[in-house]
């Protein structure tokens, strides 16, 4: 008897289950599915904090990026102004983005690429040589020349005609692949100079 009682009440439990989700209108407003959890009941504020942790996930991940890759981690640092490092981010991340539209390739890629083509490989310094002063090539590290770069590409794209600045900046990387950039220009305009100067460069003959 118990069994046979225990068996319909099952079965209508089970009935009742699958008529409900088969309709989901019978459920109640605040009972609604989710890719995480489909069958449990969940609040809107404890929906708007699991939106929040996942935003800040996201940001964490571009942050871990922006740190792990040197030449988006010193362009940005030069783009910041008034410590606002996450409006930088969010600029270069849209700039990228604009490259990826554009060329349908990976950005990081066409950024590589621009940077290093206006790198310059040398800087000029002053230096006094008996009653007058001479210009004194020098070489500049790795660091020294991205951010030579980096500067003359923003420089370049600040005389744009695009609206905003992540379109200027992305059509400014552009144009340095294409080598129709102002900083293109500047860099050769650096090397002659420190071709005609070589006679001053300072040259260690220390061999060991």
């Amino acid at each position: 008897m118990a069994a046979s009682m225990w068996n319909s009440v099952r079965a209508l439990t089970r009935s009742a289950a699958q008529n409900t989700f088969t309709h989901p209108s019978a459920l109640p407003s605040r009972f609604f599915s989710s890719q995480a959890c489909r069958l449990s009941e969940v609040s809107p504020i404890e929906a708007a904090a699991a939106e929040l942790a996942a935003g800040e996930l996201d940001q964490a991940a571009e942050q871990e990026f922006t740190r792990q890759n040197p030449i988006v981690s010193q362009l940005v640092n030069t783009i910041m102004r008034d410590g606002k490092k996450a409006r930088a981010q969010r600029l270069v991340s849209d700039a990228l983005a604009d490259i990826r539209v554009k060329t349908n390739t990976d950005p990081l890629l066409v950024l590589t690429e621009a940077i290093e083509s206006a790198s310059p490989m040398l800087k000029l310094t002053s230096a006094k040589k008996g009653s007058k002063v001479v210009h004194v090539p020098t070489a500049l590290r790795e660091r020294q020349r991205r951010r030579k770069a980096i500067v003359w590409i923003l420089e370049g794209a600040a005389k744009r005609p695009e609206k905003t600045f992540e379109a200027r900046l992305s059509g400014e990387l552009l144009s340095v692949i294409n080598g129709a950039s102002s900083a293109l220009t500047k860099k050769n305009s650096l090397h002659k100079m420190a071709l005609a100067n070589r006679a001053n460069a300072q040259v260690s003959y220390n061999m060991r």
